[in-house]
Order: structure tokens, then C-alpha cells, then sequence
């Protein structure tokens, strides 16, 4: 099976302010430079930003080298990325008629904007395909590009997701973010763009649905075969990497992410797969909606750690990525 390397990962992401802090929180044109991202609607910048730091490029920079355009692809995933452009273009229409939309922001109410915006600007001709599941679509993300690179669709693809939380983004505890990665195929990308090195190996990627029952409870049974499927994305008991665990969700789904995160440790323990942390339990809020996934995977990614990344949404759909830390380096990285 052809190995698929994590080869560089970026990220911007806003955090709870106080009513003090001056300023935006994100400044487009340090990430972006001076020029080209005006009409640009916010998501579009901040997927900019976070892919350009996962290339190790400028906004400005030339393609990436190391991959010819047709064999690199971009798949973005999102929630709410054009949810206030619709909003307010509703709100124009309804008001002041076609007269008030200016030209220049027409495109922004596609959903597939922001990454046909990164996939030109980065000159990615393999395929720009755009996801948009609640929560989980930044992890969907990186399992649709793992299978393109198994299967030889691309060589590098950029997993990317980018969201603009709604404009109540305070009161509902949601907050604006875009995240990235660059996946590689061992062996077949060379220079590989964003790396020096490759940070961390994944190892697969899981779908699941786990719809709540009746009482609001999971199926004991459709919880122990999840659970036993996202365990077997660890590497092979009898190594000594424990593994890191982390399971986001929104707050509603947060009894049903206990759950699961609890089902998965068990049948890691079967496997006889340790957990790091076991102790600290719990999980994490999704406060980054559709990012929220991709920004828990860089964390371990970055240090060099072997983990399970888990993203739960309200309506019981479940992704998860695995990671190991990476393989010595090849011949393509030298």
C-alpha cells in the first residue's frame, strides 16, 4: 500500500478575546502581502494563509516545484464558509434589489470558492473538490486525499478546511479558523513541496454514522463496530508508541463523543494498544466547526506523535484519521 506522508501542515486560527483586545484577530495582509485578496471573502483569506504556511511559500510565490500541476490536488472541507455571504446577499436582494451586490463579490456565493481560489493560486490542476459536512469535513478532507493518493489520482494533494463561524459565533462558541496539510505519496513525489522532511505517516482514514437512537442513546453494537474499526487504524500492537487520543465534537454531542472515545480506548486495550494520557479522558469542543478535526491532527503531527484523530458531529457522523510518526527519511527528501 502506497505510503501517504504528512510533509507540511499551517493554521490560523481565532481564539476567545476579552471586549479589550484591539484590532481583528487576523491580519490578511501580513499572511497575503499588500495586494490580491480584497475582494477575497474571509474564509478564501484564511485558507490562503494556513496552505501557504503548510508550502512553506509566499502568497506571491510562484506554483509549487517537486510536483507537475496535474498530478496536485486541493480538497477542501467547511461548514459555514459562505454562510454570512449568503446571509448578507439575501438581506441586499430583499432590500435594494440586484443593484446592491456588487460585481466583484458574486463569486464568493459558491461554496466551492475558497479552494478553487487555492487551487489556481497554487496552480493545482489534479482536481479542487470542496466537502461540506458539519464538523467533520476538515478530517473528510484528509481521507478523501489519502484515497486519492492510494488510488494515483495525485501525487500531493493540500487538505484543507477553512469556516467563517456564524455572525452569533460568540454566543454559540464558535469561532473562525482555516487549516492545512500537505500529503505526499512515498516515493512518488520528489522535492515534495512544504518538507524538508516528512513529519508524520497516516496511516487511514474512517466514515462512520452513528445516527442517535430513539431514547438518545447509541446502539451498543453500532458503537463497538465503529470503535473496533477506528482502533485498527493504530499501528500494530508490540511497538512502543502509545497512542494519543483525541475526540472533538460540538457541546450537544459531546455525551455521545464520551461515548465513543470511551469504546475506542477500550478496543485499543483489546488490542493490546496503549493510550497516552489515558487518565485525563474527555473531549474536545469543535469551537473551530469544520477545522476543529484538522486542527486537533497538527498538533500531534507536529510532534512527531502517533494519534487518533476523531471529529463527532450533533447528527452522529464520524470521521477519523490516524497518524504515526514518520518513517525514516527517504530518498525523496534528501
Amino acid at each position: 500500500m502506497t505510503a501517504v506522508l504528512i510533509t507540511g501542515v499551517g493554521a490560523v486560527a481565532e481564539e476567545p478575546r476579552t471586549d479589550g483586545d484591539p484590532g481583528p484577530w487576523f491580519d490578511p495582509a501580513a499572511h497575503l502581502g499588500r495586494r490580491g485578496w480584497k475582494y477575497f471573502t474571509p474564509a478564501t483569506r484564511y485558507l490562503l494563509a494556513a496552505a501557504n504556511e503548510a508550502l512553506g511559500r509566499r502568497h506571491d510565490d510562484p506554483p509549487p516545484a517537486g510536483v507537475a500541476a496535474e498530478r496536485f490536488g486541493v480538497v477542501t472541507g467547511t461548514q459555514y464558509a459562505i454562510a454570512r455571504v449568503h446571509r448578507r446577499m439575501d438581506t441586499v436582494l430583499t432590500g435594494e434589489g440586484v443593484h446592491g451586490i456588487s460585481p466583484a463579490e458574486v463569486p464568493g456565493f459558491s461554496m466551492n470558492t475558497p479552494g478553487s481560489q487555492l487551487a489556481i493560486s497554487t496552480g493545482a490542476r489534479a482536481f479542487s473538490v470542496t466537502l461540506t459536512n458539519p464538523v467533520t469535513a476538515g478530517l473528510e478532507a484528509v481521507q478523501f486525499a489519502v484515497t486519492a493518493l492510494r488510488t494515483g489520482r495525485a501525487d500531493v494533494v493540500v487538505a484543507a478546511a477553512a469556516d467563517q463561524a456564524p455572525e452569533d459565533h460568540g454566543a454559540r462558541g464558535e469561532y473562525d479558523a482555516a487549516a492545512a496539510v500537505v500529503l505526499s505519496a512515498g516515493g512518488r513525489a520528489s522535492g515534495t513541496a512544504g518538507a524538508t522532511r516528512p513529519l508524520a505517516t497516516v496511516t487511514g482514514g474512517i466514515s462512520r454514522f452513528l445516527p442517535p437512537g430513539p431514547a438518545g442513546d447509541l446502539a451498543p453494537a453500532a458503537l463497538d463496530r465503529s470503535a473496533a474499526r477506528v482502533a485498527a487504524l493504530a499501528p500494530s500492537p508490540g511497538g512502543t508508541d502509545a497512542v494519543r487520543l483525541l475526540v472533538g465534537a460540538p457541546p450537544a454531542a459531546a455525551p455521545h463523543a464520551a461515548a465513543v472515545r470511551d469504546a475506542v480506548a477500550e478496543a485499543l486495550a483489546d488490542r493490546g494498544v496503549p493510550v497516552r494520557d489515558a487518565d485525563a479522558g474527555g473531549t474536545r469542543p469543535a469551537r473551530h466547526c469544520a477545522v476543529s478535526g484538522l486542527l486537533d491532527l497538527i498538533g500531534p503531527a507536529r510532534a512527531g506523535e502517533t494519534a487518533l484523530v476523531l471529529s463527532i458531529s450533533e447528527l452522529g457522523h464520524l470521521t477519523a484519521i490516524g497518524i504515526h510518526r514518520a518513517d525514516p527519511v527517504g530518498p525523496e527528501f534528501i
